[in-house]
């Protein structure tokens, strides 16, 4: 063999060389560069998300609220949902505006989408329908049989809410919020122990039916009293979540009144029914605002993961009526379940919380979702 020959076999030899060290080099820098971001918890545990379905239940009862729904486009309006739950990945899925002259009726559309979940997801969900003083809406839960178990379920439809002013006649929840208490397992890959979770969906009056509204606020006052009774039960029931975190608790479902009305500071807390009784400090704006004299504020008791997250707070928000997006729909949590939310075990304040606003045919309000790691 040459000696150009030779001199040239061992450059090659030498260039592989170079190029091996350098692709360890590299391996070795992605490494370091990713492995101190890696979460020591793994996958999430659980993804709860929470939908307003916009008028669905089997076809003769959504017929009746939708007079132009056909078959085919009900069947268009399931595989919408079904995409955006397969999305997020949902194990259990709070839903609001759920049909049904009865309970029994309300199970049955809430039956037909687990089914359909079944058939694209291969897995199957248990339903349960709250009881409501609506003549046909209910909320509801579908949860993924292989991620968690039922253990108990809590109607508040008879709960009489705390007056505005003495002289009103008692009122009850138009849909009565459902209380949904579950023991998740633990993932097999996981060393975690399974957790108590408790969700309370609720779904408040809206703004419609403005010639019935005394106060002539949209029912921002029944909004109110609603907000009032669901944190005063959720934390006399759960006073635990509120003082540790060994169980978590998570309030959510439609608010339906925006992040800075006084029912949903009310609902978080910084307000209370009180400060806005007669002489109190507080008064309404014709949109529902508090106008409060300096230093009324309490503290926060729920905290918002997706208004409070610094990426999701900047999507437009969850429902779009005359070109203008709010934030009706809510995922609130105490202080003490909040570290289960973040987005790895160091991000303190950053949730692992989203929305999701396509396929448009599944409903008009947007899906929210937050996932729980532990």
């Amino acid at each position: 063999m040459s000696k150009s020959r030779t001199r040239l076999g061992i450059r090659y030899l030498l260039f592989l060389g170079v190029l091996s060290f350098s692709g360890a080099l590299a391996a070795q820098t992605r490494s370091s560069t990713l492995l101190p971001n890696l979460d020591p918890r793994g996958a999430p545990d659980l993804t709860i998300c929470s939908q307003n379905l916009q008028n669905f239940g089997v076809y003769r009862v959504a017929k009746s609220r939708s007079p132009t729904l056909t078959h085919e486009s009900l069947s268009e309006k399931e595989t919408a949902l079904i995409k955006r739950f397969a999305e997020v990945g949902c194990d259990v899925i709070a839903v609001q505006e759920l049909l049904g002259s009865t309970d029994q009726e309300a199970l049955a559309g809430l039956n037909r989408l687990a089914a359909k979940l079944r058939a694209s997801s291969n897995r199957i969900f248990d339903t349960k329908v709250g009881e409501s003083n609506d003549p046909v809406l209910h909320n509801g839960f579908l949860v993924a049989k292989d991620r968690a178990d039922i253990l108990n379920t809590v109607s508040y439809s008879k709960v009489e809410l705390p007056k505005t002013s003495p002289e009103q006649r008692p009122r009850t929840f138009s849909r009565g919020p459902l209380e949904l208490q579950l023991s998740v397992r633990p993932r097999p890959d996981s060393d975690s122990s399974a957790k108590i979770v408790t969700i309370v969906n609720f779904h408040f009056k809206s703004k419609r039916g403005i010639p019935g509204d005394p106060a002539e606020l949209e029912f921002e006052t029944y909004r109110m009293e609603m907000a009032e009774a669901v944190r005063r039960v959720s934390e006399s029931r759960h006073a635990r979540s509120f003082a540790a975190g060994d169980t978590i608790l998570v309030l959510l479902g439609d608010r339906n009144s925006n992040f800075d009305t006084a029912s949903a500071q009310i609902l978080n807390g910084t307000l209370i029914l009180e400060s806005f009784q007669g002489s109190a400090p507080c008064r309404l704006s014709k949109r529902g605002v508090p106008l409060c004299k300096a230093e009324t504020a309490r503290p926060q008791r729920l905290f918002s993961v997706l208004t409070e997250d610094p990426q999701t707070a900047k999507r437009f928000g969850t429902y779009q009526y005359k070109g203008e997006y709010s934030w009706l729909d809510e995922i609130l949590m105490p202080s003490e379940s909040l570290r289960y939310t973040w987005q790895t075990s160091e991000s303190e304040g950053d949730f692992d919380s989203g929305v999701v606003y396509e396929p448009k045919d599944a409903s008009d309000h947007a899906l929210v979702y937050v996932r729980l790691n532990w």
